[in-house]
């Protein structure tokens, strides 16, 4: 299993190299093509293993992969130190490599590590509960692992990180204030990956194509990545998560459209319900629910 670090080391070892080359075209080719052979080469590293194994290795490479793309996007006679670039790329899960660039004294930090704390408790004993109770419902399911890994544990590292000195954002605001898809999906659910979608898909194709392309096109790109992450694992449901995101593509380009966005409780449900598409059957049996089989680990007297 050694190939998985090296693969994960490369693509993050990528992004300053990629960040010297001054033809913006040339630049995310290679970048693009690159992160393109190391989830081909983590694909095969991962054959016959299981799909909770192949779901993490495979993630792990995409995230050092998309690091480094990042990196380079953003580093415009800017750069950060060795140092500092290695925190961001392997001690943080947001894309802002700016917050890194300098530290300063006096960030709040403790509120983001009690608040943080107290979620991954709640969360921690929610997922114990489902697995306890044998409910193998996707939303119930993700709910509570959600809640301590998204709004908990990150928010303890970012805590971690800004006492530290580092001015990192919340990757995961109140998802209650959502004001309709766009928002939910721009600022509300994975800032970090929204930016990252922003800056490497987004903003290339709306200044070639126009607004509603430069949208859709990060939804669809969303799809794709999504694919990586969920049906390749498990080798079934290939093209559910990409009809996901582009639903959700065009109701957010409608919402641009229309002026409003669609509201709150659409928003949410929106999200909500379709679920099982995002997650296939197969993603939920072995990957989901194969989490929650930890508590397989914990004492007798404990289950």
């Amino acid at each position: 299993m050694w190939v998985i670090p090296a693969l994960v080391a490369v693509g993050i070892a990528a992004g300053p190299l990629f960040a010297e080359v001054r033809l913006v075209w040339a630049r995310r080719l290679a970048g693009w093509l690159l992160l393109a052979a190391l989830l081909i080469g983590a694909d095969q590293a991962l054959a016959g293993h299981e799909s909770l194994l192949r779901m993490i290795g495979l993630c792990c490479v995409l995230l050092g992969g998309m690091k480094g793309l990042v990196y380079a996007e953003w580093a415009h006679g800017r750069r950060l130190s060795m140092p500092r670039y290695a925190v961001f790329a392997f001690l943080w899960f947001g894309m802002d490599p700016g917050s890194f660039q300098a530290r300063r004294a006096g960030l709040d930090w403790r509120s983001d590590v009690r608040l943080g704390l107290l979620l991954m408790v709640v969360g921690t004993l929610g997922a114990w509960l489902v697995w306890w109770m044998e409910w193998r419902q996707i939303f119930l399911m993700f709910l509570p692992m959600s809640l301590g890994f998204h709004f908990g544990a990150l928010r303890v590292l970012k805590g971690a990180l800004r006492a530290a000195g580092f001015p990192v954002r919340t990757l995961f605001p109140n998802l209650l204030e959502a004001r309709g898809i766009g928002d939910f999906w721009s600022k509300r659910w994975n800032v970090g990956y929204s930016q990252m979608m922003q800056r490497l898909v987004g903003r290339p194709v709306q200044k070639v194509c126009g607004e509603s392309a430069g949208v859709m096109a990060v939804f669809l790109g969303s799809g794709v990545l999504h694919e990586l992450a969920i049906t390749l694992p498990v080798r079934s449901g290939f093209g559910l998560p990409t009809i996901f995101f582009t639903l959700h593509g065009v109701a957010t380009v409608m919402e641009r459209k229309l002026g409003r966005p669609l509201g709150r409780i659409p928003a949410l449900l929106a999200v909500i319900l379709p679920l099982g598409v995002l997650f296939p059957p197969v993603f939920q049996r072995e990957v989901i629910a194969r989490c929650l089989d930890v508590f397989e680990l914990w004492p007798a007297w404990a289950r």
